[in-house]
């Protein structure tokens, strides 16, 4: 576990010093959070069978988009790109075991997506007034965990299927574009068709987004919630299979 911390605070610092990382989980989200908080305001609608203000809407929904960036496109594309360039060829050829490698890779985009949400939920409350009641914190927190795992696991699976960095980034915008839109993230839940939101329900997506939107409303009712986390943890379990048995160390062959 040194070994991971260690590994972990460098790749921490070197992600914060990357200017494309900081903007696509820093200022991106910031600039999507002004934009429709500030613009979205004073019209209502449905979460949970309740009626909220657009702005109690759109800051969860901009913490889901956030985490989802944060997580699986940041990882997809930085372990493509080491795959590329030999780094975790390199790395696997130390003596550090490649469960560590792989938990310190996964921890450093969790703590960044953790890092971002607490800066989101203090921007959402300082500068738009959007607070959530003490009663969703479970919901809220769960929906962070539950949803950082299963986009990691889901992350190192579909970096498989990735040949180079430059398809990694269209690969990742063609799957998370749509399930930003059927999932309740930009359009409310409510104001889909059924057989739109039954299909939502299958990706992890809609599951983090119904988590984090509950806790806003303090709409938390057990059952429903420990079924999204548990349906998180069902898509991290999954994930993780599929990288076991494809996930390669070696750069791919040119030619």
């Amino acid at each position: 576990m040194d070994l991971v911390l260690h590994v972990t605070k460098f790749q921490l610092r070197a992600f914060l010093r990357n200017k494309r990382a900081r903007m696509f989980t820093l200022v991106i989200p910031l600039i999507l959070l002004a934009l429709l908080a500030g613009v979205f305001h004073g019209g209502e609608t449905t979460v949970s069978g309740v009626k909220i203000d657009y702005r109690q809407f759109f800051v969860p929904s901009v913490i889901v988009f956030s985490l989802t960036l944060t997580t699986l496109a940041m990882l997809v594309a930085s372990v493509v790109q080491q795959r590329e360039l030999g780094i975790l060829k390199r790395r696997r050829a130390t003596p550090m075991p490649a469960w560590a490698l792989i938990a310190s890779q996964s921890l450093t985009v969790v703590l960044m997506a953790i890092l971002t949400v607490i800066l989101l939920l203090l921007v959402g409350a300082i500068a738009f007034g959007v607070h959530f009641p003490a009663a969703g914190v479970p919901a809220l927190v769960l929906g962070v965990l539950g949803g950082a795992l299963a986009f990691c696991g889901l992350g190192y699976a579909l970096s498989t299927f990735a040949d180079s960095a430059d398809s990694a980034q269209p690969m990742i915008q063609l799957i998370t574009f749509p399930l930003f839109f059927i999932s309740g993230i930009w359009i409310p839940l409510s104001a889909l068709p059924s057989w739109l939101q039954t299909i939502a329900k299958i990706f992890p997506v809609e599951h983090v987004a119904d988590l984090v939107h509950r806790a806003y409303v303090g709409v938390v009712p057990t059952g429903p919630v420990l079924l999204d986390f548990a349906i998180l943890l069902g898509w991290a379990a999954l994930g993780a299979t599929v990288a076991a048995k494809r996930f390669v160390w070696l750069p791919p062959r040119r030619g």
